[in-house]
């Protein structure tokens, strides 16, 4: 039987405690169900739960998750689940959440080097890389704190793309709900890939999404703010420049700097470059067309400031890993109707 320990904390989101509890109580019904014989018929998994001192958890939803112990170093589990952060309270809320959790990090590390596999979902692998766990390797995390993740951790390789890492007996998930994908990946490494994908029909889970850029939004993560008043202002004439081709002379003209200033800006601001920003913006833009409205390609390519359909469409796919026309399927409002562009 494989024993699972999850972490509960005072931040931690419920459904990532729960939500994994209910995929893996379906793997053992399923999994007994099935059994040819007396062993087989035994649950596959067991679990607790285990918060700092072993009281009770009342979390941010209100929601309060009762613990079987505390966190020791005596009791043995598989594997260690860490449930996402909540981030209500933005970047300095996460980093007083990480701060109050010092004294769980020499633990983590300990059940780590006794063989636990961790487990960390959404916000949690800012947990991992707290406790040194990640220095050296690869994660990923929640697609809209990148930057806040890669400024800290600037020794991890963030694979923000990806729904689901694994590094040296590691896991890290993407955004909230891959608490799923991460249920579903430790299904199929202790039951096999035919059990998971039982599991995944029964609980009608896309078990084929395998990155997050189709729903990354670059204003969401620009709602980490910055104190650049430079970059701010460069912003603002970015934003009524979109429709343009993007020209980084005529910005620089406008702020009376050097274009060297304004890349030297911006990447410490924001840590890519104006072309790139620029690029992601109107990818934005391009992805409220296709969702809201019934604009042609080429009418998209217009109002984002491109000439070249074949370029556009070449671009959209490399930052959303979709086609304009797959990603006004999967997105686009009901009240919208599909155009051909393709």
């Amino acid at each position: 039987m494989v024993h699972i320990e999850a972490w509960i904390y005072p931040q931690c989101m419920v459904s990532a405690v729960t939500g994994p509890l209910d995929v893996f109580a379906v793997a053992n019904a399923i999994w007994i169900a099935q059994g040819k014989n007396q062993e087989q018929r035994s649950p596959l998994f067991s679990w607790s739960l285990h918060s700092p001192d072993g009281a009770p958890v009342r979390t941010p939803s209100g929601i309060t998750l009762h613990a079987d112990g505390g966190m020791q170093r005596d009791t043995s589990a598989d594997v260690i689940l860490l449930p996402g952060i909540y981030v209500g309270d933005g970047i300095a809320g996460l980093l007083q959440t990480l701060h109050t959790m010092q004294p769980l990090y020499p633990l983590l590390r300990d059940k780590y080097a006794h063989g636990s596999l961790l487990a960390a979902n959404c916000s949690a692998s800012f947990v991992l890389a707290e406790a040194g766990l990640l220095d050296g390797g690869h994660a990923t995390t929640t697609w809209w704190l990148e930057r806040a993740f890669k400024a800290r951790y600037p020794q991890v390789a963030l694979r923000t793309n990806e729904v689901l890492t694994e590094y040296q007996g590691i896991l890290t998930s993407g955004a909230a709900t891959t608490y799923l994908d991460l249920a579903l990946h430790l299904t199929a490494r202790y039951a096999g890939q035919d059990m998971a994908a039982r599991v995944a029909k029964t609980l009608l889970i896309d078990a084929n999404r395998s990155s997050q850029a189709p729903y990354m939004s670059l204003t969401q993560q620009d709602s980490q703010s910055h104190s650049d008043t430079l970059v701010l202002r460069a912003q603002q004439w970015i934003q009524k420049h979109l429709h343009f081709s993007f020209q980084l002379n005529k910005m620089a003209d406008h702020l009376a700097v050097s274009e060297r200033t304004i890349i030297r800006h911006f990447h410490l601001a924001l840590n890519t470059t104006p072309t790139a920003y620029v690029q992601q913006l109107k990818i934005e833009l391009a992805k409220r067309l296709l969702e809201t409205t019934t604009f042609t390609l080429d009418q998209v390519c217009e109002r984002t400031g491109y000439v070249d359909p074949s370029s556009f469409r070449r671009l959209f796919k490399r930052h959303t890993a979709l086609s304009p026309a797959e990603y006004r399927q999967q997105f686009r409002q009901k009240s919208a109707a599909q155009s051909k562009l393709d």
